[in-house]
């Protein structure tokens, strides 16, 4: 058996290889720091969709800033438009305008375009243009500042791209902060009573603090080459603190219940080849879950896999290894401070009918069809509002973190319906020839032709572009010069040109009335990506309306391949586990159950905000399409963490006495409280999350500790144990043939013990 063999190796190497996994922790702790990468902000560009071929045809031929600042003002008076505020206006920024990072600043009096007049005349703003990305102006954006001053009179909050991202950055880490300040006591006093000994309760704290901040600087690592979310942090944290704690106790457990007919070196490896083989399993379960979610081509939910991934790996590496040697060191002493008077260590499977679960068991074993009905009807009336669901890119005002930078843009998108960089849509043109920085009148009346018929759609309420004019000359005026060669015109008419057309392709402004995640904005995408181009062009559309789009649709596309690769490389390794064709149908079907539980939770609670109150949250009235993603990754290879364990105890009795109803009782009975115990420490872990500001981190950990509370009560301790009461030797069934090539990689024990009508 490799488990035993791996358990023996630990007890040999037992003084040594604690020293090591804490030696090579710190090793790439130091390493991370100089040799680790950044985080990056958003992720749902769609690579070869039309939004990211047109952002990149304006960044190519336009030289387009990479990022923007947005300065948003407001006056107590309807007065934004007057001299001496607009000269207010102009001296907040002009020492951040004299910087060699800044391209230009656009605002009202050097533009004098309405767009910058808010509803009411109460607020205007400013476009600083950077010479920078976006990831390189979150990083300064303090320097930035430090330059701005505050106008007299006036309010003025900094928005935009790199605010708003070091906004969820310093949100991120208090989130991170809190929740790990409750959840680490809350682990600790729900492993005490456990375990009833401060020794044993330690030890899964101890593997968390090795496995997390190892995952994390293994992933710090990897941003330096990839591009990976701001979010893979926090995600990375929820994981890796839940599996650490989970599979320890597991294992922990089991060691001491050996102990107390066993020598510490016996234990250590009964344990192993018990435990720490579910353990192997359940997180080849959650890494292949995880794994999934490189198969979008959304950067921001592949590096979020890749990260997940890094931290199974992390925590199987020190479970498996540093936690069995820690064992093997410990020995007996692993029960010391206790906090109860006797410290027998668990009792054995046939012990425990006297328990809650082993009473559970026996009515379940009694009563199947009776219990598992209502339960099962409950649990589909829990996952019914999962039917309502909406899925958006988390572009909304409701889902960014509480700060001025949200203040700011918030009174963009609500004051401002024309500002363009808000709600704006980029139409990009590219003509299949060069157009020689000029339209002829031909193509003029083309254009302004598709330009109509755009305009004219419902939602759009305005194009800029190189048929406009600019301030102070005449449409007709500006025209012509349009029609002549460069060097017929004004420089400062080709100066202007220039700034929308470059070689072969023209661009326009396009300003809506709808949000980037709005029905109506996907909608009006859809409508204007319908219309026929001028001749010989073609049209293409960028903007947060377009880009949702892309993204959701690829997302659909990918949601069934990423589900098909789960669903059957899970049941395949519990096929080679168990050696059975039935269990990995039933452990799918109860996984599936669990998840659409806590979808249907979230979409409850957060898509249609029934406790925004007590969580301190507005609805944005979606789900970013992420959440349900990350969130099916993660149950589903959770849930088979429950399974995994619950079907190794009952196999184990049903190895020893043939009888499918006994053993599925006493697998019950002796798995009940320690699986009881383990949600417990996990809903702590997951549910300290949800106390933050930052909404996508809170629909996660929230809908985790749901899914996790529906599976270790309802699904593993009633639908389970009743669908294999009721499916009797069939759980066992498989083709002879399948059953003797898995039983040969050493991971699947049949028993010749065993009745013929019986054997597995």
């Amino acid at each position: 058996m490799p488990f035993v063999r791996l358990g023996a190796f630990a007890h040999r190497h037992r003084h040594f290889i604690p020293g090591g996994g804490l030696l090579l922790m710190v090793v790439l702790l130091l390493i991370s720091g100089p040799l680790g990468g950044s985080f990056t902000p958003g992720g749902f560009s769609v690579p070869g969709s039309q939004s990211q071929r047109a952002s990149q045809l304006l960044t190519r031929n336009f030289g387009a800033a990479t990022t923007q600042l947005l300065l948003v003002y407001r006056s107590p008076s309807p007065d934004v438009t007057s001299a001496p505020v607009q000269a207010e206006v102009a001296r907040s920024f002009a020492r951040l305008a004299r910087q060699p990072e800044v391209a230009s600043v656009q605002y009202y009096s050097n533009t004098h375009l309405p767009i910058f007049i808010g509803a009411g005349g109460r607020e205007t703003f400013a476009v600083v243009n950077l010479k920078m990305s976006e990831s390189a102006a979150t990083n300064r954006l303090a320097s930035l500042e430090s330059h701005l001053v505050q106008p007299r009179g006036l309010t003025m909050w900094v928005t935009g791209a790199a605010p708003i991202d070091a906004l969820y950055n310093s949100a991120l880490e208090s989130q991170l902060r809190t929740a790990e300040l409750i959840a680490l006591p809350i682990s600790l006093v729900l492993l005490l009573i456990v375990f009833g000994s401060v020794m044993a309760a330690l030890l899964p704290l101890v593997i968390a603090g090795l496995a997390v901040p190892t995952a994390l600087s293994v992933i710090r690592l990897l941003a330096a080459h990839l591009p990976t979310s701001i979010f893979v942090t926090n995600v990375a944290t929820i994981v890796g603190l839940g599996l650490a704690i989970d599979y320890s106790l597991f294992f922990v457990k089991r060691f001491r219940e050996e102990l107390t007919h066993s020598t510490p070196e016996v234990a250590v490896k009964a344990a192993t080849a018990s435990a720490g083989k579910a353990v192997a399993i359940s997180g080849t379960a959650v890494a292949l879950g995880l794994l999934s979610l490189t198969l979008f081509p959304a950067t921001a939910l592949g590096s979020m896999g890749v990260g997940g991934v890094v931290v199974v790996a992390c925590t199987l590496l020190f479970g498996l290894t540093v936690l069995p040697a820690l064992l093997s060191l410990l020995g007996h002493r692993v029960n010391w401070l206790p906090l109860r008077r006797r410290m027998g260590g668990a009792r054995r499977p046939s012990d425990h009918h006297s328990s809650f679960w082993g009473w559970a068991g026996e009515r379940v074993m009694r009563h199947p069809i009776a219990i598992a009905l209502p339960t099962a009807v409950v649990l589909l009336a829990i996952g019914t509002p999962f039917l309502n669901l909406r899925l958006s890119t988390g572009a909304s005002v409701a889902e960014i973190p509480y700060g001025p930078a949200r203040t700011g843009y918030a009174h963009l998108v609500n004051n401002f319906p024309q500002a363009g960089g808000v709600n704006d849509l980029n139409l990009v043109l590219r003509y299949s020839r060069p157009l020689g920085e000029r339209l002829t009148p031909t193509q003029q009346r083309q254009l302004a032709d598709y330009v109509g018929r755009a305009e004219r759609l419902k939602g759009v309420q305005g194009m800029d572009g190189v048929l406009s004019p600019p301030p102070g000359l005449a449409s007709a005026a500006y025209l012509k010069l349009l029609s002549l060669a460069a060097d017929q015109r004004p420089a400062a008419v080709n100066t202007y040109i220039k700034g929308y057309l470059s070689g072969a392709v023209v661009q326009f402004e396009v300003s809506t009335a709808y949000g980037p995640d709005s029905s109506g904005g996907a909608t009006l995408v859809g409508q204007l990506r319908s219309l026929s181009p001028p001749s010989g062009a073609q049209a293409l559309y960028s903007g947060g309306a377009a880009v949702s789009v892309d993204f959701l649709q690829a997302f659909a596309k990918t949601i069934p391949w990423a589900v098909g690769l789960v669903v059957l490389a899970t049941m395949l390794v519990l096929f080679l586990t168990f050696g059975s064709v039935v269990l990995p149908i039933k452990a799918v079907l109860m996984s599936l159950i669990s998840i659409s539980a806590a979808f249907g939770a979230m979409v409850w609670i957060f898509q249609e905000g029934h406790l925004s109150g007590p969580l301190g949250f507005t609805s944005p009235g979606s789900i970013t399409a992420t959440d349900p993603v990350l969130m099916f990754a993660f149950i589903f290879g959770l849930s088979m963490d429950y399974e995994v364990f619950l079907l190794t105890r009952i196999r184990e009795r049903y190895l020893v006495t043939g009888d499918n109803r006994r053993a599925v009782q006493e697998g019950m009975a002796s798995t009940g409280g320690v699986i009881t115990s383990a949600a417990l420490i996990m809903i702590a872990v997951f549910g300290a999350f949800a106390l933050g500001h930052v909404l996508d981190i809170q629909i996660i950990g929230l809908g985790m500790a749901v899914a996790v509370a529906v599976d270790a009560t309802l699904v593993r301790g009633i639908m389970v144990p009743a669908l294999m009461r009721l499916l009797g030797r069939l759980n066992w069934w498989a083709p002879p043939g399948a059953q003797r090539l898995v039983a040969r990689l050493g991971l699947y024990e049949r028993s010749s013990a065993l009745p013929p009508a019986e054997a597995p």
